[in-house]
């Protein structure tokens, strides 16, 4: 027999480490085809530390690589679970990119990361902002070939890089486009669980790694040592439990120590173990003392080196450990490269990173706490000395957890504004216990500002809130300049939360404190914004009309802005609709002016003011473009306002005939910040849509309520016309009609009298098939009235149907369809039609009544108004008029005669081989929309990837035109 004191080494551990796998390497396998032929997907590992994870993902990283796909591959680290795009933000550093990525989007990725790219916002725009560039980058990745995302440790992964993983999910179905995930088992909690349980319901791959068998143990042992394995050591091989990482260190262990031999016909065996010989010996009691027992012939200079940078966190550098130690370059050098070939250490990555974490955290035990906090305590100091990374510095004085002296309170002061972006939770905490530790400190107050900062940025408007009132309570003099400071602060917390009472309130005090001139423009800018949302019109007008006034004497761009904004609503509101849209356009032009579009206020949206304009000014396709900067703009500041964005979008598409459109913008006002409450208008519009569809089934009542709030005004009479047109549906088309004239009877509002008149229609031709005139004629008055108000073309034509359907005049009923098709409301021209039919069947002038019947139900079964249709039919029978369907009126539910007008446009792009993105700017769309087309194409079509969409294009499936 002979003593083994070498096998397999080092070499070929990956295949080793993947023994007893073959199942789930054919899963994998699979997947990789199936998005090398174009079709995306999610594969989910799982199991516990040490049971081959990492090895998988290494093996699916070499197959993509030998099939030509790119590979983004990433690790997440537990002691960076707090900053933001800790595992992610190497994708933009990767070399390859140069060669494959546009370089303005590789300089902007990386600007945002750095955090030199947002001017004002908070980190939900901020991070949206990096997330849509990353969606971007992998877009465009994807038009050239597959791609693999690869994300080791998702468990411990930050909730950016999260919800990064989660967009990119969204794009399976259209792109190339794998994406692997290793992470250990349940319990898994907040967004790791969130994201986690939202890939795995969109059909994600589970592959679970359970300990392997014994056989399979015992073939692993002997890949590692190059021999079969004997049953004494199959024996002990039970000691591991089946996990590959126990084996392997216990085996390497063994066979270091001495332990093992090569019996007479060539097995691997306990020395002690082999015939003759006496007990076992002793095996070790847990992964620690294995993994140290293996370790203990590593020269101690190293392995207190390695056990130091352990302590450090993972990924700590070489040229920082030196600096850190005290030590020279090539001695740290020569101790990565040694613990490298033993296999402690990975190469080929940036920084020291342990094999596996349960190796690197039985190093760093060996360290003991006071030394371990004075260790980064010292690394801390240094990295501050050399101006080393901020979000490491910050960590390092977290874990040390002594009181900050008055140099690294320096170092905080001036880094605090970018710690808060690159590691937003470090700066939070760092902030805090800094001022807890000593609050009357001569830098307290500003200690307390940036915390405030801190947290609204993160976020954190409440505690944001109460850190400003609290600093207040010790600043009483009105004359005091940090106490300005503060409630400047204030507001903008008190805004963020939507308590606009609150804000008023805060912004009063500051001017009647007497605030400097640009901090007075900005509280007047914020008192002109606060007002309008009060429907304190005429204080709203005061208010910017100063903001405006000191702004261009001071040259201040945001209270110019905050004026601007509050003024074009304020015009809004009041029907001045020309200079409305003048103060709008100004707005964007000086906006794009100032910032290229790249950086944002908080304050306002400079679109918002256009957008809302453009819908009543009957311009339907310039206001689809202004609003969809609204919404993008929102998404990038992170702002308050987007459910009422999202909201008009669904409100324009609904009125233009595009309801496939507003329901997709509807859909999302759920899953978005929404301080004011507008979530809530859109289930009415919602359920409008559905009852016209015929797919709203439920009871009127059953319409979720409003309160009287800014968005309770905004949808009073929205939910009041679903409840009328489900009532009417219910056959009550008398409480209908009553319903929607004591809603009118209640509109005191501006928010609500603005648009009022889009009920106007459905309440005429109520009052005609419940046969009362006088109110017909209180309804033709009142639209008459908004006409005279407010001079634009579906108004007027709004007043000529109600005017028309009343006197039974036919011309008036005729014009004001020729005006609703002009103004690009077709839905409003199918109820014209629907009433000019009415009419000429009254008059018994049949072929013309047929004429302007098959005219409505043809724009009614264009937007799939079923309802709609059947209506209008029993309608006009019970008017002696009667003919026979002509043609199938229903959209079909699947093939390309299914897809919508925009849809069929997305799906000329994606042949075309058009990114989201570039789709998104050509169509003048939000790349979410897009999104949602492209999705609703691929069900339509059942197909699973773009690329069948365009060969069935290429193909020749698609049809030329869809009737």
């Amino acid at each position: 027999m002979s003593d083994v004191s070498h096998g397999g080494g080092e070499d070929g551990a990956h295949d080793r480490r993947l023994v007893g796998r073959e199942r789930e390497l054919i899963v994998v396998a699979e997947r990789l085809a199936r998005t090398v032929a174009g079709h995306g997907g999610v594969v989910i590992i799982d199991g516990a530390p040490g049971v081959g994870k990492t090895s998988l993902l290494e093996r699916i990283v070499d197959s993509a690589d030998r099939v030509h796909m790119r590979v983004l591959a990433c690790a997440a680290s537990e002691l960076e679970m707090h900053t933001p795009f800790a595992a992610t933000r190497t994708w933009s550093t990767a070399d390859w990119f140069t060669d494959a990525i546009p370089a303005e989007l590789i300089d902007r990725s990386r600007s945002l990361l750095r955090g030199d790219a947002t001017a004002a916002g908070d980190a939900v725009g901020w991070a949206n902002s990096v997330i849509d560039t990353f969606a971007e980058i992998v877009e465009t990745l994807c038009a050239t070939g597959p791609v693999a995302v690869v994300v080791d440790d998702a468990h411990w992964a930050d909730p950016a890089t999260l919800r990064t993983i989660e967009r990119l999910a969204e794009l399976i179905d259209e792109l190339p486009l794998l994406i692997v995930l290793a992470l250990r088992p349940l319990p898994r909690e907040g967004v790791v669980s969130e994201v986690i349980e939202r890939v795995t319901g969109a059909g994600a791959a589970q592959v679970r790694l359970e300990p392997l068998d014994d056989p399979a143990g015992a073939e692993l042992a002997a890949a590692i040592l190059g021999a079969p394995v004997g049953p004494g050591l199959v024996r002990a091989l039970t000691w591991a439990a089946g996990n590959p990482l126990f084996i392997t260190e216990l085996v390497a262990g063994l066979r270091q120590a001495g332990q093992l031999t090569i019996t007479a016909d060539g097995a691997a065996e306990l020395a002690t173990g082999a015939p003759g010989a006496g007990a076992d010996p002793h095996l070790p009691v847990s992964l620690t003392e294995a993994i140290l027992r293996r370790l203990d012939y590593l020269p101690t200079n190293a392995q207190r080196v390695l056990s130091l940078a352990a302590a450090l966190g993972a990924g700590v550098e070489a040229g920082e450990l030196a600096s850190v130690l005290g030590a020279g370059a090539a001695e740290i050098e020569e101790i990565v490269a040694l613990a490298t070939d033993v296999g402690v250490l990975i190469s080929g990555r940036t920084g020291l990173i342990f094999r596996h974490d349960l190796i690197r955290r039985v190093f760093a035990d060996q360290v003991p706490g006071t030394t371990r906090a004075s260790l980064q305590w010292h690394a801390a100091q240094t990295l501050i000395g050399t101006g080393g990374p901020i979000e490491r510095i910050a960590g390092y004085l977290i874990s040390a957890g002594v009181q900050l002296d008055s140099a690294s309170i320096d170092w905080l002061l001036t880094s605090a504004n970018r710690l808060m972006i690159r590691a937003p939770e470090s700066a939070v905490r760092l902030l805090s216990t800094t001022i807890t530790s000593d609050p009357q400190a001569p830098a307290a107050n500003r200690l307390r500002m940036l915390l405030v900062r801190a947290l609204l940025w993160s976020g954190r408007a409440a505690e944001a809130e109460r850190v400003a009132r609290e600093a207040l309570e010790g600043l009483p003099d009105p004359g005091q300049r940090q106490r300005g400071d503060f409630l400047w602060l204030l507001s903008q917390a008190c805004l963020a939360q939507g308590k606009v009472a609150a804000a008023h309130e805060v912004s009063t005090t500051a001017v009647r404190e007497g605030a400097p001139p640009v901090r007075e423009a900005r509280h007047q800018g914020v008192l002109a914004v606060v007002s309008h949302l009060l429907d304190r019109l005429d204080d709203a007008e005061r208010a910017a009309d100063r903001a405006r006034t000191l702004g261009f004497e001071l040259a201040d761009p945001v209270s110019i802005g905050m004026a601007q904004f509050a003024l074009g609503l304020v015009r809004y509101y009041q029907g001045r609709l020309e200079e409305c849209i003048e103060l709008g356009d100004n707005l964007i032009r000086q906006y794009e002016a100032l910032s290229q579009g790249r950086s944002t206020f908080a304050h306002f949206n400079p679109y918002l003011v256009s957008g809302q304009c453009l819908m009543e000014l009957d311009q339907p396709e310039r206001a689809e473009e202004v609003l969809t900067a609204t919404v993008d703009y929102e998404e990038r500041s992170g702002g308050a306002m987007q459910t009422a964005n999202l909201l008009a979008v669904g409100k324009l598409h609904f009125t233009s005939g595009r309801w496939d459109d507003a329901l997709a913008a509807l859909a999302r006002c759920h899953d978005t910040a929404d301080v004011f409450g507008y979530a809530r208008v859109a289930p009415s519009l919602i359920a409008l849509i559905g009852v016209y569809r015929g797919t709203f089934t439920d009871t009127p009542d059953s319409i979720p309520p409003l309160i009287d709030d800014i968005a309770g005004r905004t949808g009073l009479h929205v939910r009041a016309w679903a409840r009328a047109v489900a009532l009417e549906r219910d056959r009550r088309p008398g409480e209908a009609l009553d319903l929607l004239l004591a809603t009118c009877a209640r509109v005191e509002s501006p928010w609500t009298e603005i648009t009022l008149y889009h009920i106007y229609p459905e309440m005429a031709r109520l009052a005609a098939v419940t046969e009362r005139p006088a109110d017909l004629e209180a309804i033709a008055r009142a639209a008459q009235q908004s006409d005279e108000r407010i001079a634009t073309s579906s108004r007027h034509a709004t007043a000529l149907l109600c005017t028309g359907l009343a006197q039974q005049d036919p011309g008036l009923l005729a014009e004001s369809a020729e005006l609703f098709t002009a103004a690009g409301r077709p839905f409003y021209t199918a109820h014209a039609q629907e009433n000019l039919a009415a009419v000429y069947a009254r008059a018994g002038r049949t072929d013309a009544a047929r004429s302007a019947s098959d005219a409505a139900v043809e724009v009614y079964a264009g937007m799939d108004a079923q309802w709609a249709v059947a209506r209008a039919e029993a309608r006009l029978r019970s008017l002696g008029l009667r003919h026979g369907r002509r043609g199938p009126r229903n959209r079909p539910k699947s093939g390309w005669a299914a897809l919508t007008p925009t849809e069929r446009r997305v799906a000329d792009f994606v042949t075309e081989g058009l990114s989201n993105s570039q789709i998104a700017a050509q169509m003048l769309l939000s790349r979410r929309t897009v999104q949602t087309h492209v999705s609703s194409i691929l069900a339509k079509l059942d197909f699973t990837s773009r690329v069948q969409i365009a060969v069935s294009h290429a193909n020749g499936t698609r049809p030329q035109e869809v009737r």
